[in-house]
């Protein structure tokens, strides 16, 4: 299979941990996958033949827009209006994270017809062990599943979400995750954060008989699954706090024995 990625950052989050994750990008991922940023207003110094950079003002007029009409929007910017105390809540930000639905989206139709897999990578991770191509081919989804995304008891983990671009629905998929942002019917959710949209369509489409979806995470647990699905053999999310400390918490080494079924353990193994 042919992959490409994904990721976007702002200026601060740049030198706090977006830098690190390009460079452990460039020393631990495979020659032949390439990789496309979308960085805020952001100077890149990094060079290497597999980065793309993808200038957000000029290639994202959707994005431009959303931002222009939500932008004093207080229900779009951290704060829900039945807990008016509550501000600043990531919940609620759609327009923090609008940043990372639009960049996907483009992103899935350049990459359609050229590669097979499209992953999202959040760029507070950093890639501590040479991943493989075989890996990627082995989490990616395959024929009627138009995604793989870690899963989690409630609203899933979108650090890291792999698209298949072969999809005959990918498309439809895309203009929908822009539609639900730019009609402001994100408004309506109880959160509007990008994985909790990108949730709502995944269910969306499967009553509908649409798509299927490959999970990679557990049923049965909360939090930081990241790091406990079988990504965490290769990476290193960086969530909250841990973007200071430049490592997850010993206690987020959760054994994957006990988070998952035997039979799903048996498949990542091989």
């Amino acid at each position: 299979m042919k992959h490409c990625v994904v990721t976007t950052f702002h200026q601060a989050g740049y030198h706090q941990y977006g830098k690190r994750c390009i460079e452990s990008f460039i020393e631990k991922w495979p020659d032949t996958v390439p990789l496309l940023i979308y960085p805020e207003e952001t100077p890149i110094e990094l060079a290497d033949p597999r980065l793309e950079l993808v200038d957000p003002l000029t290639a994202l007029p959707k994005l431009q827009q959303f931002k222009t009409y939500y932008r004093d929007n207080p229900y779009a910017n951290g704060t829900n209006p039945i807990i008016p105390k509550q501000t600043k809540n990531f919940r609620w930000d759609a327009y923090r994270f609008s940043n990372k639905v639009f960049a996907v989206t483009d992103a899935i139709r350049r990459c359609k017809g050229t590669f097979d897999q499209l992953i999202w990578v959040d760029a507070d991770t950093v890639t501590h062990t040479a991943i493989s191509t075989r890996f990627l081919d082995k989490i990616a989804p395959q024929k009627s599943q138009l995604s793989a995304y870690l899963n989690r008891r409630g609203c899933p983990e979108c650090g890291w979400v792999g698209y298949n671009l072969q999809h005959p629905e990918i498309i439809n998929f895309a203009e929908r995750f822009e539609q639900i942002y730019l009609s402001g019917e994100f408004l309506t959710f109880k959160e509007n954060h990008d994985s909790y949209i990108f949730w709502e369509i995944v269910q969306e489409m499967e009553r509908a008989h649409k798509a299927t979806f490959k999970e990679l995470g557990s049923r049965w647990q909360t939090g930081h699954i990241f790091i406990k699905s079988p990504l965490g053999k290769y990476i290193d999310h960086l969530k909250g706090e841990r973007k200071i400390e430049g490592r997850s918490k010993e206690r987020d080494f959760l054994s994957l024995s006990r988070l998952m079924p035997r039979f799903i353990r048996q498949s990542f193994s091989k």
